[in-house]
């Protein structure tokens, strides 16, 4: 689960572990802590420093109302390289921050943690082993064992914690604690809204995400006061159930209304029943004869309802729920084989010289093998991605161009260009679309796109625009790096 690329001189991909020493992300959410920011950017540089090959850190303004801005601005300045930020003008809640966040990030792991420094970096590394562990794990959530909070604080908090575990099935401790670490295709799949962000494991689990924890230390808060009081625990009551019925029915909502209708046609015939008893005073019978017809009058109400909803799950299901797909394997058919150049012969060109490596990201898995048979047939080392979160996650500055679909399912090309840029600065990307109206092609430039090519491809014109690419890309690259050689 932990990628979708698949490099061409493998067959299939199975599942990997992240590197040693992954790329990290840090989202950190924030509201009036100008206190604890420079000392939580100092913590978790030192230990990001040791333990990834790369590293980002996003702190989110949630409307602070002292100085923080300014020492986000500050500690920008002293690391422009690693640091971002986001400013709301007003408070929107931590939910809404972390979305902002989840959709910015890049990481192959991204943790997020509270700014108030209760959360200790130092847990970073044992994180990190629990995630590589080989289990399979997709969010690892810290569990607060010895909290530093009172018990008017802490009595209810277990309790809702057992209960959540209890009803959404996903045994932990501690779900609500803001000291988290996910592979990244987990936090770009999370919806993200409201006061959800105590759900993130039951959410996980809807897509077949698999969550454990592990024990984190919990410091006393040294500066300023909680941002929560009683009101969240009721919120957080609500937003149970609400997961419950999104885990349940959130594709079949005729089933709940439906069920409840026969439940309340079944209390109509009773009451109905009982008040044919001869025995039960008058008075009595004639309360049950006066409230059978509401009960009745319910059911066809609660199937309108029903049918309504199943209406509009038919109408956007397709566009706007993404199946929670890992891998994919896909057979190659005759014309795709002719070609498709022998692995022996890509890897004999590979040891013959170092090609110039290209990344392919297209959900069409016809267009892809055939993109990746014409561009491996030159010689070039082809990888292949079929979402953007997948390229996203396998992208560096090693690669020379990009062969992008501007119609990716999730986030789509256009959105995700200048990411890619920001990730290998020296690849340019080639925009490919279905349509050849001049509005994508202007689109793709204004992106940041090198050239755009309508589908369906032809061979010599995606060649030589390939050829123009990595020329730019190799040009532009510091003299120190060998240049690698481009096939005519």
């Amino acid at each position: 689960m932990n990628t979708y690329a698949s490099r061409t001189h493998s067959q299939s991909t199975p599942n990997q572990q992240i590197p040693s020493k992954p790329t990290l992300s840090f989202i950190i959410p924030l509201m009036n802590e100008e206190e604890s920011l420079q000392e939580l950017y100092d913590r978790i540089a030192l230990e990001a420093n040791e333990h990834s090959r790369d590293w980002e850190i996003l702190f989110i303004d949630d409307g602070s109302t002292d100085d923080s801005w300014g020492v986000v601005q500050s500690i920008a300045q002293q690391d422009s390289k690693h640091v971002k930020a986001i400013r709301f003008r007003s408070n929107q809640g931590k939910a809404p921050a972390l979305s902002s966040g989840y959709a910015e990030v890049s990481g192959e792991i991204v943790f997020t943690l509270d700014a108030d420094l209760q959360d200790d970096p130092k847990e970073i590394p044992r994180f990190l082993e629990k995630i590589n562990e080989g289990e399979g794990w997709d969010v690892i959530s810290g569990f607060k064992e010895k909290r530093h909070d009172p018990w008017h604080k802490v009595l209810p908090s277990r309790v809702f914690n057992l209960m959540l575990s209890k009803v959404n099935g996903v045994k932990l401790h501690d779900h609500n604690c803001g000291f988290k670490c996910y592979r990244l295709e987990v936090v770009k799949s999370l919806p993200m809204y409201g006061e959800m962000h105590r759900m993130v494991p039951s959410l996980a689990a809807i897509d077949g995400f698999k969550t454990t924890e592990i024990v984190v230390e919990h410091h006393p808060r040294q500066h300023g006061v909680s941002k929560y009081g009683v009101k969240r625990f009721l919120r957080g009551f609500m937003d149970m159930w609400s997961v419950y019925f999104i885990k349940n029915f959130r594709e079949r909502p005729l089933h709940l209304m439906g069920g409840i209708a026969i439940l309340c046609l079944i209390l109509a015939a009773l009451l109905w029943t009982v008040a044919l008893i001869p025995l039960l005073p008058d008075s009595f019978r004639t309360a049950l004869t006066s409230t059978a017809p509401v009960a009745l009058f319910t059911v066809p109400v609660l199937l309108m309802i029903g049918f309504l909803a199943e209406m509009i799950t038919n109408r956007h299901y397709k566009n706007e729920h993404e199946l929670p797909i890992s891998e994919r394997i896909h057979p190659v058919n005759s014309e795709i084989s002719a070609k498709v150049v022998s692995l022996s012969e890509t890897i004999a060109r590979q040891e013959q010289s170092l090609s110039p490596r290209i990344l392919i990201a297209d959900d069409d898995p016809v267009m892809r093998s055939l993109s990746e048979a014409i561009l491996s047939k030159e010689g070039w080392e082809v990888i292949t991605a079929d979402t953007a979160e997948a390229a996203m996650t396998t992208i560096n500055d090693h690669f020379d161009a990009v062969l992008l679909d501007i119609y990716l399912p999730g986030i789509t090309g256009i959105e995700v260009l200048p990411k890619l840029k920001a990730l290998a600065p020296h690849a340019q990307v080639i925009v490919l679309s279905a349509s050849s109206t001049p509005k994508d092609g202007a689109e793709s430039i204004k992106a940041g796109a090198f050239d755009f090519l309508s589908k369906p491809l032809v061979a010599t014109e995606l060649v030589e625009t390939m050829q123009r690419a990595i020329h730019l890309s190799q040009s532009l690259r510091p003299t120190t790096i060998p240049q690698q050689k481009v096939s005519h």
